[in-house]
């Protein structure tokens, strides 16, 4: 009450000072345990209460078998995660822990059993989505991991609890037909102009609208090698990633679909003469209107369909990568994805960059002009 300011840190650290010095345990164990431990089946045991000298001053009864539900272990998650995620990112797993919780209807995990979390799925899949329902899954599994992790669980039974069928992503891909007129519109329009290189940039890269409206001229590096590249990042004021492994160097290639890379560099020699650094002429918001009702319909003409936008375009360099059979690893060095099996790191997977502006030129080779 007395530092109304301070961090979550701050505090935790302090509770922790606390609870050191007034709980005592015949396990030597991290204060943080003992409520973990209070859900544990046990027989009703006087247990003292001690005050910091050591002296006796009442003793408590321990509750017998109280269900350790998911909400409980929902709250220990987050107390020790949740300052690991970004603000719209806690929001949306508290969002999910709710949906979980109301769902898994007061189940005691210590004791929960294989038909338990089916049933559990076979509920969360009424009037829901299938990657909507998995999604959900995912996040029962990382509180799951964290509390085998902790000891507040022994053994969980969601391995392979996500759906399998009817999962298909309902986001559309261009086809490669489509991104060679999308690119014809860019070149149409002034090599001054913020929407020639928006659209360019998400055709050959991949990126994310948000990721390439917050690029700044200091964000378009040149390595060692003379290779060219963008590097999407969040530093600076503004900026966000979706998550660590957004962060990344994608090459720019140049002559893929008619991609003119002189011309390009010329822009960004104007945006930093501007003054203002950053390579976007409006926000992101009047960015993403603009390509997604005006320029991808206008340039597609007859072939428009619904559901056709910016972000297809990832998917259209993702499909393009598939078929081409780009190996995981190299492909999520370009799209800044991560995956269940594999770690990377901020570049993806440590993938040299000059390797990956190989690979970009070599599957950018055919749709040259």
């Amino acid at each position: 009450m007395e530092h109304p300011d301070a961090s979550w840190n701050d505090l935790r650290e302090h509770l922790l000072t606390l609870v050191s010095g007034t709980l005592r345990s015949a396990n030597d164990c991290h204060p943080l345990r003992h409520w973990g431990d209070m859900y544990r089946n046990a027989g009703v045991t006087p247990l003292p209460v001690l005050a910091p000298q050591g002296e006796v001053i009442s003793t408590a009864t321990e509750p017998v078998a109280n269900p350790l539900t998911f909400d409980v272990l929902s709250q220990l998650y987050m107390a020790d995660r949740g300052g690991e995620q970004k603000p719209t990112t806690l929001k949306e797993t508290n969002l999910c822990h709710k949906v979980i919780t109301e769902h898994l209807d007061g189940l005691d995990l210590r004791n929960h059993s294989r038909a338990d979390l089916v049933e559990f799925r076979e509920r969360l899949s009424e009037g829901r989505m299938p990657s909507t329902v998995n999604k959900l899954i995912v996040k029962l599994s990382a509180v799951f991991a964290w509390a085998v992790e902790n000891g507040h669980l022994s053994k969980t039974y969601d391995k392979k609890l996500k759906l399998t069928k009817g999962v298909e992503s309902t986001r559309k891909a261009f086809s490669q037909l489509q991104v060679r007129k999308l690119m014809d519109y860019a070149n149409g329009l002034p090599e001054e102009s913020w929407k020639r290189w928006l659209l360019s940039l998400g055709i050959i890269t991949g990126g994310r609208l948000k990721e390439i409206c917050q690029l700044t001229a200091g964000d378009v590096v040149t390595i060692e090698s003379g290779c060219v590249a963008i590097h999407i990042n969040e530093v600076g004021e503004g900026k966000s990633i979706k998550n660590k492994q957004s962060e990344r160097l994608v090459p720019l290639t140049d002559g893929a679909y008619g991609f003119d890379l002189a011309a390009f560099l010329r822009y960004v020699d104007y945006a930093r003469r501007s003054g203002s650094g950053s390579l976007a002429q409006i926000a992101y918001r009047p960015s993403g209107e603009w390509v997604n009702q005006q320029a991808i319909p206008a340039a597609l003409g007859e072939s428009y369909e619904r559901g056709l936008v910016f972000h297809s375009l990832r998917h259209s360099l993702a499909s393009l990568m598939q078929a081409k059979g780009v190996p995981t690893t190299h492909a999520q060095a370009v799209m800044g994805h991560s995956s269940g099996t594999i770690t990377f790191d901020v570049y993806g997977a440590g993938v040299p960059v000059d390797t990956i502006a190989k690979l970009l030129s070599e599957l950018f080779k055919g749709v040259r002009l």
